[in-house]
């Protein structure tokens, strides 16, 4: 039998002006956890911008079968996709209570409370502004807020950036709470030793093209290869 993809890129082309960044891009999530890796300025941000309609691109985009390319960015939540964007983006205006208040759905089903059993570090800052925590608990937050749109498929752009080692732990028990739940993810990570935690496979993007996809151990253990399309060996 053959199942309609969670996510399927093909051909994504994105452009800042006369720069062009991605180039015919591809990838596929089928169910459960797609990864994609990358160094610095590779156009893995800008991949995900484009799929969450921040930026005009061409080619196609479908979600769960569906054309979403084109659509404004509420339009595509709406859909069932959450983002954690890069650098969280918590409003400094509102508390914790407030963030998850404001992006909860009706009959989701995460609530704000269940939130608070997955990360006990906000229960206990509920009423802090948001802008006030510490940037492993604004990653929480920035989560959460993602999660009480009820999401099917979950979007984190670098979530471990810049957390301390006890934080990633977290984040890493977090992913495999999501997947028990049946939430599918689009990890996408700089910190190598993160991703290698929570995905045995990986989609690499070199200059805005998927160069690889495969096991993420075979990457890893070509330490030629792997020099080559991540600059470590």
């Amino acid at each position: 039998m053959v199942t309609t993809p969670i996510l399927s890129i093909e051909k994504l082309c994105t452009s800042y002006g006369l720069s062009q960044v991605l180039y015919e891009t591809n990838l596929e999530l089928k169910e459960g956890f797609a990864l994609v890796i990358g160094r610095n300025g590779m156009g893995k941000t800008t991949m995900v911008e484009s799929l969450m309609g921040l930026i005009p691109s061409t080619g196609s985009i479908r979600f769960m079968g569906e054309e979403i390319r084109g659509l404004k960015p509420h339009e595509i939540a709406r859909k069932g996709i959450g983002y954690v964007p890069q650098g969280r983006r918590i409003f400094p205006s509102l508390s914790v209570d407030e963030h998850l208040g404001f992006c909860a759905r009706k009959n989701s089903t995460w609530s704000a409370e269940r939130v608070y059993e997955l990360f006990p570090r906000l229960k206990e800052r509920r009423k802090q502004m948001g802008t006030s925590l510490s940037g492993g608990e604004q990653q929480m937050l920035a989560i959460g807020r993602a999660l009480v749109t009820n999401p099917k498929l979950l979007v984190m752009d670098e979530p471990s950036e810049g957390l301390a080692p006890t934080i990633i732990d977290i984040l890493v028990d977090f992913t495999k709470v999501l997947a028990e739940e049946g939430v599918h993810m689009l990890l996408v990570e700089q910190n190598l030793d993160f991703a290698y935690r929570v995905s045995d496979n990986a989609n690499v993007i070199v200059t805005g093209e998927n160069v690889y996809s495969g096991s993420f151990k075979e990457l890893r253990d070509d330490k030629e290869l792997t020099r080559k399309l991540l600059g470590v060996g």
